[in-house]
């Protein structure tokens, strides 16, 4: 009887999740959503399917293989689910719309064990349970931000601190495998669930110093930081061999106002909401100018429930003290809720104690609305604890039960769903479109892409859409942003039409594949005037695909592949502008590296050609003999010892963070000359 609860929940939540998505027309025998970054967890996927893990694929990045170190994820409980359903037999998009589809009875299933482990009864965690997995937040994030969605183990951090504030702490291996779970279930849960722990510590601690608490909660908080340090050691050893990208991912502590919570959004309805004159109150809103303010930021919408919840924890910490009287432990409860809360609130709103962090730490963590999902778990808990203490029980049942439909019909709209409604008829066609690419470069082709990107947040995202419907053809799109392929791209993408066609095909590409919207027109002419073809164009005419064969045939061109591939590493960051598509320097600090690739199987002689620029002696040129063996290789550049200064923390194109300290040279030119 014991596993009756849990196996009527995962049947309610199974049901109401597969209503949903048939209510508003979504096929999940395709992609849920085809764009954006759910691309990119299709590529994970896709990836998983054809090499077994995440990180590589010899089939994009051409003419390197996509390498993904750069991008950690440490989302590993996630990955080896969707590991589990590949090898189960499902493909990689499927493998994705079941995953999301599966998060919705896994986060019930956490959720109400974690509440009845905090004294909620069965009957008034099961329905609040199911409320918590259909928060809005589900659904805003959905395939986007997949393992965002995932947060079916955010319960397991309020249980940990909860456990520790009442000085009741975990066992060992309870620590250890919670630490574990939450570790491994993507970073930015694990910042916030530390200062949720630390705070439940905390408290604990104020009723009285314990030596066993302190040590179970050092021993969670070890094993927090030790798997999660250790999700990441595939990135640490790959940046240590070939030198740190600073310019995968760059944040700035601006952006943690941007993405900040904003207190009003948690309480706001949901835009296109199922009641007209809730939708116009958030519409209002948008109206009247915060829509320039407005971005993910949205998807911290409580819900009405939840929005209860919340209020009645601000009222509690503020007005505790004339509240009606309540039993000592139900005051400790919503004490230690009211503090998770509070704590949340501050850390995370525009202009919190997250923008210390951001300024004067790092920027890393800049999206803090997230912290809502625990927002929205500590007020269900909080309603659970009150609804339980209405002395009829009949009178909590029907309340708790009552509310489970008010909370669906609130939760999920038109407003909730816009990120699934896919549409058939485009996919298939696609399908189409990418086959007859294939039939005709013919198995083992390898294409070129354009415009220019920097997987996963360029442009080149857009072409993924193709890449991922092949099977047997290699494409560019996907290079790991400003590595060695990806510099060689760019510098493709500098020349004429005619000079890239041939560069291109000196490297072995046969075909090449053009997303029309975000390329400039008159390039796009200029290699349509240089190539004289008709190209193949997809049913919206998004994008357009050149077989080079006939051209190569016609002009003679044979094959002839440089394997010789570098760009600049190191504590540096590249001035890059998206808007013109020029790269105008390195800012560095300390030391670069010039990491070379060298794909043949023989040993070349080369000159290293540098312009670097220091604060005090001004631009110098620097040439130098080097000696490439075959394999990967890296020549140290360091600053010049004469010179003292630094420059000023750029603020053009560099967004620079503030941890890093100032540049003290600027590299603006490498090549490697015969």
């Amino acid at each position: 009887m014991r596993t009756l609860p849990y196996l009527l929940s995962v049947v309610i939540t199974l049901a109401i999740t597969l209503l949903a998505l048939n209510l508003f027309g979504v096929d999940i025998t395709i992609p849920l959503n085809f764009s954006g970054d759910a691309l990119v967890h299709y590529n994970f996927a896709k990836n998983i399917e054809d090499t077994g893990w995440w990180l590589s694929n010899p089939r994009f990045g051409a003419p390197g293989n996509q390498l993904l170190y750069d991008f950690p994820l440490t989302e590993i409980v996630h990955l080896t689910i969707l590991k589990f359903l590949i090898f189960l037999g499902l493909n990689w998009y499927m493998s994705v719309n079941i995953f999301f589809i599966l998060t919705f009875p896994l986060t019930t299933i956490v959720s109400l064990y974690v509440m009845k482990k905090m004294g909620i009864k069965t009957y008034i965690a099961l329905p609040l349970s199911v409320i918590y997995a259909f928060i809005p937040y589900h659904f805003f994030r959905g395939v986007n931000h997949l393992f965002l969605a995932g947060y079916f183990t955010i319960p397991f951090t309020v249980l940990a601190a909860y456990r520790l504030a009442i000085n009741d702490p975990p066992s060992n291996i309870q620590a250890i495998l919670l630490g574990f779970v939450i570790a491994l279930s993507g970073p930015y849960y694990v910042f916030f669930s530390s200062f949720f722990i630390i705070t439940g510590l905390l408290i604990g601690l104020s009723k009285g110093f314990g030596r066993k608490l302190a040590y179970k909660a050092g021993l969670l908080l070890f094993s927090l930081v030790f798997f999660f340090t250790l999700s990441l050691l595939p990135t640490i050893l790959y940046n240590q061999k070939y030198g740190e990208n600073l310019n995968a991912t760059i944040r700035v502590p601006a952006d943690t106002e941007v993405y900040g919570l904003k207190l009003i959004q948690l309480l706001l309805p949901i835009e296109d909401h199922n009641l007209s004159f809730l939708n116009k109150i958030t519409k209002q809103y948008l109206a009247y100018g915060f829509s320039t303010t407005v971005n993910e930021n949205q998807y911290s919408s409580l819900g009405a429930i939840s929005s209860i919840g919340f209020l009645i924890l601000i009222f509690w910490i503020i007005f505790k003290p004339i509240w009606p009287k309540l039993e000592d432990s139900l005051k400790a409860k919503l004490n230690f809720l009211g503090a998770l809360n509070l704590i949340a609130i501050l850390l995370a709103t525009t202009g919190g104690f997250s923008l210390i962090i951001s300024t004067y730490l790092n920027p890393t963590f800049r999206s803090v609305n997230r912290v809502s999902i625990f927002i929205a778990f500590f007020a269900l808990v909080a309603l659970g604890f009150l609804l339980q203490n209405i002395k009829k029980a009949k009178w909590a049942l029907f309340f708790a039960w009552i509310i489970l439909p008010v909370a669906l019909f609130d939760q999920i709209s038109q407003g909730t769903m816009r990120n699934f409604l896919n549409k058939p008829e485009d996919y298939h066609k696609l399908v189409e479109y990418a086959q007859k690419i294939e039939e005709s470069i013919g198995a083992d082709g390898k294409i070129y892409t354009l415009p220019f990107g920097q997987y996963p947040e360029g442009s080149d995202k857009k072409i993924m859409k193709v890449a991922l419907l092949t099977n047997t053809v290699s494409l560019s799109t996907g290079a790991e942003r400003w590595r060695a392929v990806n510099f060689w791209q760019y510098k493709v993408s500098q020349m004429d039409a005619k000079t890239l066609l041939e560069t291109i095909i000196n490297e072995g590409f046969t075909g090449l594949l053009i997303y029309a919207p975000q390329y400039d027109n008159q390039k796009l002419m200029e290699v349509e005037q240089v190539l004289q073809i008709t190209p193949l164009t997809s049913f919206d005419g998004e994008f357009r695909f050149y077989s080079l064969k006939n051209y190569i045939e016609n002009n003679n061109i044979t094959a002839k592949p440089s394997g010789l591939f570098y760009y600049i590493s190191g504590k540096c960051l590249h001035d890059y502008s998206q808007e013109t598509n020029k790269l105008t320097g390195f800012w560095c600090i300390d030391k670069a590296h010039v990491v070379i690739e060298n794909k043949s199987t023989k040993e070349m002689n080369k000159t290293l050609s540098l312009v670097i620029e220091y604060p005090d002696t001004g631009v110098k040129e620097i040439k130098r003999q080097i000696v490439i063996p075959s394999g990967n290789s890296v020549i140290d550049v360091g600053k010049d010892p004469s010179n003292s200064g630094v420059f000023p923390i750029p603020h053009g194109q560099v967004a620079w963070p503030p941890n890093l300290g100032y540049p003290n040279f600027i590299i603006y030119g490498v090549e490697i000359l015969d």
